[in-house]
Parts: structure tokens; C-alpha cells; sequence
């Protein structure tokens, strides 16, 4: 989590940088973000190749600064796949996992070399041509469940994506008949069990295996997807324990792996910010950030997002706690992004909400209901926020 120091400076910095009409803000933490990718790298084995999810943060300045760090991007609309090719992304590093590509899209990125491309289904196969020069990968369903919330749960046996492991024999056959060099397995967002998620990686491996035990050097690569929940660096965090399974189930198996990481690495990098515009009898706040920016958050179960409260000179806002509800601008009852939250109860009308942990799928979902503009967004290297870029209207 970000310090109280950190923020200071952040404020001091922003706050006369912003306009009358910047009555919220969305902010991008960089070192944060740098130490989460220098984490995720050191906690897996060398030579892993991680294509960071652009769902979860789609921002083109975001997307840059993770091809400049040497990541990956995984797409799953050919939208992203154009716009991380904008942001330089090599083909071979980018992932394409759309459940629905349609011939045309196949078509499009059939001449990107290297781009791996994850079918959803073995019908799906018969779409690519022998002339694809991208690397060609069946999607599997493990069916297991490994603690993921039922929303986010890719891997029950109902699930709309990938072929079902007990299906073993049509992948094993469509992958000898097909020119498939790559299997894939995502067990599900937010996933808990690391020891059952352990069993679906060796399954996977053995499937692998079955494969290239009837045309030696056949699967090449595979990708295990992503899903941990997010978490603060510590001394020993699920993302390390996680790679140390990676590593004890596929050593010296030769293949290449690739990750699909997303809310892991951009949850805690991220931050926003909101002018406090009535403080109201008795205890509701309303700001100008809701269920647009924290869709997720207030139409499913909200995460516990860490708040402070800031004067416009960039001083913390401190003493007795009251609790208060904190309600978005939208014009619906259930615009609220957090009930019974303990702040300072001096609160008042022009003060500053400092919101922490907003990176991931908050700018990515950010809604058009009421049409409200997207707010700026700035990035903070450490030093200085730059603007990444301006409030933009909603076009219909």
C-alpha cells in the first residue's frame, strides 16, 4: 500500500496541475508497478514469457510502459491485439484468446509471426489455414476449482471456455491431426488453492506429454494462464509459492511458458482521486467517482479500497473517526462504493478522497451510464505526475 509520505508529494505535486472541471482523477502508481513486474519475473523460472492482460488496464500509455519493461501483452478482442501492436508489442509476445474470433479476424493475424493464438474450442481449429504463421494452441478446461468466485470461475464444468479435460482423447487426436504447437489452461480470476491449481498444471503437462510422445517435439508451448489474487509484496508472497509450483512441475520439460497475468500485477499500482462535493446529514459523502470507474465494485462485491481524506494545500485531513457511506455521482440507488467506512469527521465540501488500489479493471470498465467524462489520467514516476491523458467525453 502505498505511504502517507508518498501521497503527500503525489498531491503536492497534482493538485496544482489540475483544472476546475478535474473533479476526479485516475492515477497510475509506476513504481509500484515496476516492483510488481520485477516480482512476478523473480518468482518464476528463467525464459517465462509473461503477457500482461490488457483487459485489465487497457490505457495505451499502460500498455507501452509494459512493452518497454520487456512484458507481453495477452488480448482477448482483436481490438486489443491491433492496440498492442500500436503500443510495439512483438507478435510473438502477444496472446490472442478471444472466444469468438470471427474468419475474418483469424485472417488478420494469420501473417503475425510468432502471435499464439489459444482456440476456444476444437471446432474453432478447422478456421486456420496451413499457411498461419502465428503459433496455434488449443484452450483446456481443467475443471477444478480452485476457490475462484463463482463470477470469475473459468474452470466448472459449465464453463463457456475451453475443451473440457475429460475430453483428453479428442484433444490429444485434434492436436496430432491440426498443426497445434501450444496447449493452454486458465483455471479462474481470484483462484485460492495453489495445491489443486498444482494437480491442473500436471495434467496439462501430461497431456503435453501424450501428445509428443506420438510426434516428438510436436507441443512446444504452453500457457498457464493467470488468476492469483492480488496481494502486497512481503516477505513471502502466493505469487513466489506459485512459482516454485510452476517451476517443481515443469522442470526440465523444455517447454516454453507463458503467463497471463492482470489484476495481480495492476490492482495496487493504481489510485484514483475525488473532490469530496457534499458531506451530508448524517453520515453520506457523495464524490465523483461510482459505479462507472468501480463497475465491478458496486454491482457485484466490492473490494475494500484503503481511503484518505486531503486538504487542497495537500495536508492529510486527521483526528476522530466518524463512519460514513461514500455514494457516486450516477443516478441510480445503488451508486454507492463503500458503506460504513471510518474517515475523519471533519469532512468537508472541497476536500480530496485519496483512493488506493484502483489499477485494475476500474478505467478498463469504465461505464458510460449518465455519460459522464472520463476523468484525466496521470501517472506518478516517483518523482513528478505526468499527464498520460485528458478527460475524454463519452461518444455515442
Amino acid at each position: 500500500m502505498i505511504q502517507t509520505v508518498e501521497i503527500a508529494r503525489i498531491m503536492t505535486d497534482l493538485l496544482p496541475k489540475l483544472g476546475a472541471e478535474d473533479t476526479a482523477v485516475i492515477g497510475v502508481n509506476l513504481p509500484a508497478l515496476t516492483s510488481r513486474l520485477r516480482h512476478l519475473e523473480d518468482a518464476f523460472p528463467e525464459g517465462v514469457q509473461h503477457s500482461i492482460a490488457i483487459k485489465t488496464n487497457p490505457h495505451p500509455k499502460m500498455l507501452e510502459f509494459l512493452v518497454s519493461q520487456g512484458f507481453g501483452l495477452e488480448a482477448a478482442s482483436i481490438e486489443e491485439v491491433r492496440m498492442a501492436l500500436a503500443a510495439g508489442c512483438s507478435p510473438a509476445q502477444i496472446v490472442f484468446d478471444s472466444p469468438v474470433k470471427t474468419r475474418n479476424e483469424i485472417r488478420e493475424i494469420s501473417s503475425f509471426p510468432g502471435i499464439l493464438a489459444n482456440v476456444n474450442s476444437l471446432e474453432e481449429l478447422d478456421r486456420f489455414d496451413a499457411d498461419f504463421e502465428g503459433i496455434l494452441g488449443i484452450r483446456i478446461n481443467p475443471q477444478v476449482h480452485t476457490g475462484a468466485p463463482d463470477l470469475y470461475d473459468v474452470s466448472k464444468n459449465e464453463s463457456k471456455f475451453g475443451v473440457p479435460v475429460d475430453m483428453k482423447e479428442h484433444i490429444v487426436d485434434a492436436a496430432l491431426r491440426y498443426p497445434v504447437r501450444a496447449l493452454h489452461m486458465h483455471s479462474g480470476s481470484q483462484m485460492k488453492n495453489l495445491n489443486i491449481q498444482r494437480g491442473a498444471l500436471k495434467e496439462l503437462k501430461r497431456i503435453a506429454d501424450t501428445i509428443n510422445a506420438e510426434a516428438p517435439g510436436k507441443i512446444k508451448v504452453l500457457d498457464i494462464g493467470g488468476g492469483l489474487l492480488t496481494e502486497s509484496l512481503g516477505s513471502q508472497t502466493q505469487m513466489e509459492a506459485y512459482g516454485q509450483i510452476v517451476a517443481e512441475v515443469f522442470r526440465g520439460s523444455g517447454y516454453l511458458l507463458v503467463t497471463e497475468f492482470g489484476q495481480w500485477v495492476q490492482d495496487e499500482a493504481g489510485f484514483a482521486l475525488s473532490v469530496i462535493e457534499y458531506v451530508l446529514t448524517p453520515n453520506k459523502v457523495f464524490i465523483h467517482l461510482g459505479a462507472d470507474f468501480f463497475m465491478r465494485d458496486v454491482y457485484t462485491k466490492a473490494r475494500s479500497f484503503p481511503m484518505t481524506v486531503w486538504n487542497g494545500d495537500a495536508t492529510q485531513v486527521q483526528g476522530l473517526d466518524k463512519v460514513y457511506d461514500i455514494a457516486g455521482p450516477l443516478c441510480f440507488a445503488g451508486d454507492y462504493l463503500a458503506h460504513g467506512i471510518q474517515l475523519p469527521a471533519v469532512l468537508q465540501e472541497g476536500q480530496y478522497l485519496f483512493i488506493d488500489h484502483t489499477g485494475a479493471n476500474t478505467y478498463a470498465l469504465w461505464s458510460r451510464h449518465c455519460s459522464r467524462t472520463l476523468p484525466a489520467t496521470w501517472a506518478w514516476d516517483g518523482n513528478s505526475m505526468v499527464k498520460w491523458s485528458n478527460r475524454l467525453t463519452i461518444g455515442f
